[in-house]
Formats: structure tokens, sequence, C-alpha cells
């Protein structure tokens, strides 16, 4: 795999946050809401044949909305919209159909929608579990709280920009007997449940609405947290919640991109080699060739090898800064490559995202 190859390989997976299906209302560019972003079928069997979901769009502006495509990124997905306009405060649907033809495995297929006079698509996610046959809820929801089950101990919520309200929908489980009532405590700012009691019935499963809300205070990749409470008693660890922040740039005006700033930099350092252990310093300079400061809201490290020791918040029109990173090598194997990224987050409409990628040869 040549080192290119793996840059992007890197980049897709960093800017892949997986969606979850919304529970509450989730607003899009301030133009619809959509009553889910991922419909999830849970756990599967390769006998249950064809799955069937609809999404459905409200129109939360003032003028006529109009679907102008749907895309599915696969065959096995078929599709049908609302085609004729959606006027204000009605709503459309998008019905899609998975054809679960492709044997036991997760899955998570996404539909790209293109609404007219918006330059950003909404993205919606089809997920499921297939297996060659029913498992028991204590198999297939393996992190516990009591008898509360969840699949995984992190949620990824998803993408948001500035200004926007990211509701997702859980699937949890029951793997006891008895019936249990959910809630949750010492949650953290942003984060919200629907509905704040839930009922689950002895082995089986429900849908828990998860909302993460913007927050200028709050860029980049962020985690929340929750305490389960299971039958009225708070549970020792916390579930994870994972949202990425950037920049809203759906309601500039022309004049405003116009007079935006532009990030110009070089997105790759290639060190000199070293023995494992020894840390690695890494430079990229970023230069501001547009017409306003550029911001720089926050700088994320890509893994725990990375610590960021300086950054500017802010480059003046004509100016340039630095950022510096290091890497600890010590975790590092001898005679490997090492690829780290470093991710900005700006004011910059053409570079909201800035991925900085460190190659390195460690001896």
């Amino acid at each position: 795999m040549t080192r290119a190859f793996f840059r992007v390989i890197i980049a897709l997976a960093t800017a892949a946050v997986f969606g979850l299906s919304a529970h509450a209302q989730t607003k899009f560019a301030g133009v619809i809401s959509a009553d889910k972003t991922v419909h999830d079928w849970g756990d599967v069997t390769v006998k249950d044949g064809p799955l069937d979901c609809t999404f459905t769009l409200t129109n939360i502006s003032e003028e006529p909305v109009v679907i102008r495509s749907v895309t599915s990124s696969c065959g096995c997905t078929g599709v049908v919209w609302t085609r004729e306009p959606i006027a204000p405060g009605q709503s459309g649907t998008v019905k899609a159909t998975y054809s679960n033809d492709e044997g036991p495995y997760a899955f998570d297929k996404v539909l790209t929608v293109s609404i007219e006079g918006v330059r950003k698509p909404l993205i919606l996610h089809l997920r499921g579990v297939v297996h060659p046959k029913k498992l028991p809820l204590k198999e297939t929801y393996p992190v516990q709280f009591g008898a509360l089950g969840f699949r995984d101990s992190l949620i990824k919520v998803g993408n948001l920009s500035q200004g926007e309200v990211k509701s997702a929908e859980v699937r949890v489980a029951n793997v006891g007997k008895k019936p249990i009532t959910v809630s949750f405590t010492d949650v953290s700012p942003f984060l919200s449940f629907t509905p704040s009691e839930l009922k689950i019935a002895g082995n089986s499963t429900a849908t828990l609405g998860v909302t993460v809300t913007a927050d200028r205070s709050l860029w980049g990749e962020n985690f929340y947290y929750a305490a389960p409470v299971v039958n009225g008693q708070k549970q020792e660890d916390r579930m994870a919640f994972k949202a990425t922040t950037r920049e809203n740039f759906d309601s500039w005006s022309g004049e405003q991109l116009r007079s935006a700033p532009l990030a110009q930099y070089d997105g790759s350092v290639v060190p000199a080699p070293v023995k494992a252990g020894t840390p690695i310093t890494a430079k990229f300079v970023i230069a501001n060739k547009g017409k306003s400061p550029l911001k720089i809201y926050k700088v994320d490290a890509g893994d725990d090898s990375i610590s960021v020791k300086s950054a500017p918040d802010s480059i003046k029109t004509g100016g340039k800064g630095t950022i510096e990173v290091e890497v600890d090598t010590s975790s590092k194997k001898s005679d490997s490559e090492y690829l780290g990224i470093v991710t900005l987050y700006t004011n910059d409409p053409a570079h909201g995202i800035i991925h900085l990628y460190i190659d390195a040869i460690i001896l």
C-alpha cells in the first residue's frame, strides 16, 4: 500500500463518523428537519428477507423545498422519494428497501439526499446486523449495566455544524427476564435523551433517543457522558457519546464568502527516520491568503501518541502561523511506517476541516 493511498484511507476513516437514526427531529441547513438520519433494523437474520424503512423530511423554511435526487451507495438498496415541492410546514418522504441478500454481516448503507438550493447533501444511513440465526441478547448487546445492554461502549452520534441539533437513536436491550426502567444522570452539557425514562420489557429491545446540541464552546471531536440509572439504581460506569462539530457556512452570504479567509498549506511533513522511542517534532506552516482573519477553532490529534505543542488561534490576512506537534514513538514498532493525522477546524469555507499528516519511518 502506498503512502498516498494510506493517507486517503486515514482521511476517509477520520471523516466518516456514523450517524444514528433520529428519535427527535434533526434540523438540517435551516431548511428541513428529519425524523431520523439513520434507520437501524438492529439484529436481523438472513431469513427475514427485504427490509423497508421510511425517512420523513419536514420543510421548516418559508419557501417550498424540492428533493432533487437521492442516490444509494449500494445496488442492494432501492429508494423512492417525494418528487413534488414540499410546502412550508409540510412533509415528504424517502423510502428505502434493503435487499438483505448479501449474507451474514454488519452493514451500513448510505443514502445521499440532494436538496435544491442547499450546497451540502443530507446523509442518511441504513444500518443493521445480519446473523445466520437469532442470537441471545446477552451476546449481541455485550456492554451491560445491570440488565441494560448496549452494542458498544461508545456511541457515535455523528457530524453536526454550529447552530444544528443532531438527534439520534440507539438500540438498547433488556438482557434480563423482568421489565426495567432506564434513565440517565450526571449527563454532560448539550447532551439529552428521549424519552427521559425508558421502559423495556424483559428479554427485548427498545430505541433510545440521543440528542447533541452544537455549541460554539465546543469544536471538533468531543465526548459526552452519562451514567445509566436502571430501576432507580445508578450504575458505576458511564456511557460515552461522540460527536464532531464544525463551522456552519450554509447561511453565509455571497459577500461573506467573497471576504472569507483562505488557508494555504503543505498538508504533509516527512521527518527524518528515527529509532523507536525517539520523539518526532513536526511543524506545519499555514498561510492566510484570504480577505479576513483565519480562525483556528480547535486542533485535534488523530491518536494518543500525538501532542499539540503550539497552534495559533487566528492568522491575520496575509500572515502565517505554525502548528507544532510532537509524536511519542515509544510504542511504535521498529522497522515500520507511521502515518499520523492532525485535524484543524477553521472558519475558511473552502477548508472548514484541514487534515495534516506526519509520514515517518521508525527504524
